[in-house]
């Protein structure tokens, strides 16, 4: 009588069993495969669920698309509020694979804003007067609730979050929130008031050790600058400014230093997009009217010493070459980007209050009319609708 026991002892396993039961060559296989893939790899089993859930996996999976330049935004956020149900926002595709983003309902929040977007994980606020800040991948739906180490009091005012993340680097991520002091004073009627001096504060935090360091740099600057709207390149934050300097921040080294910004002309003052593509920093502005369509587009050097104009470019008279006959009242600017395509090319997106979507192509000094356009009236009427969050399919954990 056959002992089937033994024999299934004795039988060899095939080498698809052989890598299926060892974790080191499962990994280097599935950390191969796109973000999308995986997702539906966790149903197979208990074992492919476990390892592909992992950190260890997620933070290898990342850095092998980044090393091999795979990873690359699939989308673009319009960061405007909505609310629920369901929290769904607006974005343009990069691809025809992206037909739609995750929903952004496991978060639970009544509406929510997308603040920065920083390879898979987005901070994000919700609520008014006292926001609630949030660190989250929704491809994974995993997120992290950011509690600061002191509240909004008369001392110090929170005037920017900011999110630091580079899986090449670190597996850890790092906030960095900016306070603001806030004295009293007392005038000739004995009336208390509250105004915001030039001193400042910096509280870090890092997810490694789950700890604030409170705190940790403290400056006096009486620049005009957007601690709120940071950007991540090359291990450095870097903050808008309006005025003639403005602060960078190395993550890593944790210090503040200087930084130029373009000499503008006055016109040149109707609205401002500041962002990274391409590993460049960017900033574009357009000209007053705003319904003059006329942009500049400028490029910090890589030794940040200063800007130089790459592109001029007047939307008007390229419409016109595609007989779209300008209506100025209805083409106040939604919301805009600017970005680098997978061919090395710049290129610019701009949504128009009467309903166009236009992108232009540096490299191919070509306009195209996109079809499909949202609907206008769902665009917030304010100064931050002018910044597009790349969105990358990551397993990053939070």
């Amino acid at each position: 009588m056959v002992n089937y026991r033994m024999y299934r002892q004795r039988r060899r396993r095939t080498p698809a069993e052989e890598v299926a039961n060892t974790d080191d060559l499962l990994t280097e296989i599935l950390k191969r495969l796109p973000t999308k893939t995986l997702l539906q790899y966790k149903l197979v089993s208990k074992q492919w669920l476990s390892l592909i859930s992992s950190p260890h996996f997620s933070i290898s999976h990342t850095r092998f698309l980044q090393k091999e330049g795979f990873l690359k935004p699939s989308a673009l956020f319009l960061d405007v509020i909505y609310r629920q149900p369901p929290t769904k926002f607006m974005f343009l595709p990069f691809n025809s694979a992206t037909k739609q983003l995750p929903l952004f309902d496991f978060m639970n929040a009544p509406y929510l804003k997308i603040m920065q977007s920083c390879t898979g994980l987005l901070l994000c606020i919700s609520g008014y007067g006292n926001p609630s800040y949030f660190i989250c991948n929704p491809v994974i739906k995993k997120f992290k609730a950011i509690s600061f180490p002191r509240h909004l009091t008369l001392d110090y005012q929170l005037v920017g979050v900011n999110l630091a993340f580079d899986p090449l680097k670190s597996p850890y991520y790092k906030i960095i929130s900016v306070w603001q002091e806030a004295l009293l004073e007392k005038d000739e009627e004995n009336n208390c008031l509250r105004y915001m001096s030039s001193n400042f504060s910096i509280d870090i935090y890092s997810s490694k050790t789950d700890s604030w360091s409170v705190s940790k740099i403290k400056f006096t600057s009486n620049r005009d600058i957007k601690f709120d709207h940071a950007v991540l390149l090359n291990g450095s934050i870097y903050w808008d400014s309006t005025d003639r300097e403005s602060l960078y921040f190395d993550v890593e080294k944790e210090c503040l230093m200087p930084m130029p910004m373009p000499k503008l002309r006055r016109r040149y003052s109707g609205f401002r997009y500041f962002g990274e593509s391409g590993g460049y920093l960017h900033l574009v502005v357009g000209r007053r009217p705003v319904y003059y369509l006329i942009f500049r587009i400028f490029e910090m050097l890589v030794d940040r010493s200063g800007w130089f104009p790459k592109y001029r470019i007047d939307l008007e008279v390229e419409m016109l070459k595609l007989n779209i006959i300008p209506h100025y009242d209805g083409y106040d600017l939604l919301w805009f980007a600017f970005h680098s395509d997978e061919d090395g090319g710049d290129s610019m997106v701009a949504l128009i209050k009467c309903g166009l979507k236009l992108v232009y192509n540096f490299k191919d000094e070509e306009l195209k009319v996109l079809v499909g356009c949202p609907k206008a009236e769902k665009y917030q009427h304010d100064y931050d609708r002018f910044r597009g969050c790349p969105y990358f399919e990551t397993l990053s954990c939070v």
